[in-house]
Formats: C-alpha cells, sequence, structure tokens
C-alpha cells in the first residue's frame, strides 16, 4: 500500500486536558507508522509545547505547530510572522477588552498585559503547558512590537461569550489577521491566509505525498480547513456539530481512543 501523510491535533484529539495520550493511542500511531505511513501533529501550540506533546505520543514526529505558521520536518523549521502593524492591534484590542490575549514565538509565550481573568486548565495547556516559566509579560505596544519577526501566532480567551465576540469583531477589523477557534472561549490568531491546511499542502509538495493520500483528525473550528482539505477529513466524536457538520468521516470521542479506532479500522 502507498504511503498516507497522517496528520492530528493535540488538544481533543491526541490529549484531554491530563494532557497525556492513552496507549492504545500510542500503539497504533507506533503500528501504522512502522507500516510506512507518515504521521505529523498538526496543532495551534507554540514550537516548543507541540514538540514536547509530539514527543510524549510518538518521539521523532514531524509537526506543524501555531496553526499552519511554523512547521518542523526532521528538525528543519520554517516559520511566517505576525506584521507590526498586526501586533499593535492585538494590543490595543487585548488591552481595551482586558483579556488573556498570548503570542507565540517558537521558543516563549509573550503576554499583552496581567488580564484580571483567570486561565482555566485547558487554557494553561494551550499556552504554555508545563513551561509558565517561558512567559514573558509586556506592558506596551512598542515592546510587543520589539518580538516582531519572532510572533508566529495567538489565542485570546474570554469566558464571557458576548464579550469574546466583540473581540472577535474587533480583530476582525484588522485584514492582516484570520481568526478561528480551538474552543468556545478562544479565539486563534494567526498571519492572514495561513492556517493548517495551507501548511499540510506545503508539507505534502515538499515531501511529494499526493492529496489522495491524506488523512486528518480534529475537533475544533480551527481544524475546519484541514479537515476539508485533505481526501479523509475525520471528526472526533467530541468535535462541535459545526465540526462534525463539515466532514464526512467521524470516529469515536478522545475518551474512546477515536483516533486508533479509525486508522485500525480504516488501515486493518
Amino acid at each position: 500500500m502507498s504511503p498516507y501523510a497522517i496528520f492530528m491535533d493535540v488538544d481533543g484529539t491526541l490529549v484531554d486536558h491530563s494532557q497525556i495520550p492513552t496507549q492504545a493511542t500510542k500503539d497504533a500511531i507506533a503500528r501504522f507508522r512502522a507500516a510506512g505511513h507518515h504521521f505529523f501533529i498538526a496543532s495551534g501550540r507554540p514550537l516548543f509545547s507541540a514538540r514536547e506533546m509530539a514527543n510524549r505520543i510518538a518521539p521523532g514526529l514531524n509537526l506543524i505547530g501555531s496553526n499552519g505558521s511554523v512547521t518542523d520536518l526532521a528538525g528543519e523549521v520554517t516559520h511566517c510572522h505576525l506584521s507590526e502593524a498586526a501586533l499593535t492591534g492585538i494590543y490595543d484590542v487585548a488591552t481595551h477588552f482586558g483579556i488573556h490575549a498570548n503570542l507565540f514565538t517558537q521558543d516563549r509565550v509573550v503576554t499583552v498585559g496581567l488580564s484580571h481573568k483567570r486561565l482555566d486548565q485547558d487554557g494553561h495547556n494551550r499556552v504554555a503547558g508545563d513551561h509558565p516559566e517561558l512567559n514573558v509579560v509586556v506592558q506596551s505596544a512598542a515592546e510587543l512590537r520589539s518580538f516582531a519577526g519572532a510572533i508566529t501566532n495567538g489565542i485570546c480567551f474570554d469566558d464571557d461569550l458576548t464579550e469574546l465576540a466583540a473581540v472577535r469583531a474587533a480583530l476582525g477589523a484588522y485584514t492582516d489577521l484570520d481568526l478561528s477557534s480551538s474552543s468556545a472561549n478562544n479565539i486563534e490568531i494567526t498571519k492572514h491566509g495561513v492556517n493548517k491546511a495551507t501548511a499540510i499542502q506545503a508539507v505534502c509538495q515538499r515531501l511529494g505525498i499526493p492529496m489522495d493520500r491524506t488523512m486528518a483528525f480534529g475537533d475544533g473550528n480551527n481544524d475546519l480547513q484541514m479537515l476539508t482539505t485533505v481526501n479523509y477529513g475525520v471528526a472526533m466524536g467530541n468535535a462541535n456539530d459545526t465540526v462534525k457538520a463539515a466532514t464526512k468521516y467521524h470516529t469515536l470521542d478522545i475518551h474512546h481512543d477515536g483516533v486508533a479506532h479509525f486508522l485500525t479500522d480504516f488501515f486493518g
């Protein structure tokens, strides 16, 4: 059988809040990886966090991080960055609404101010994971712009969904930004035209893998473009209704090893 390229979201797809992949998930990936298929992490997490999670799942996995802004293929890293104008806009919106805005470089988290609102555990996992010491707080737009050329993407959190909608509208005024969500209480930020799907297309072209031999697993809206670009886009059982409606293929939820179940059923 010609090999497939298989792209897997992390949070809500390979790991839950425990951040530990199940043995069934690891075993299935190892089995079909040994059979010659190419597996990739495709996460919204920054490179340092995505790499740590990839190594928990299967050491040496190639990855797409920062919602397509960063790729790491056999240690060769490519990336794109948010513009100075975009960083200024994000700073202005975040400080106006008093929300958590976390922006990512390859090796750290740059936080705009200190919001009075607390992140839940899922938010902490999606930001710095087990490494809060990597966080740098900036107190001005000029200080944030000093990271231009390094910041690849970001994420904002707000449990007030009405306010979050207002934040989304304010950020949406900046045409050099694209917005998505990995859960109901966040907004994922990337450079315009950059997402997991564009990264997958670039990776497959570089590796000579035809798109008809591609598969992806995901659960959130930031996975939609990925799931509808690959040949086999698979929604997790815990995916939201929008994701399920957009995909032809579905599997069990994360707590019933949906990725392992689909791989075993598909490849036999």
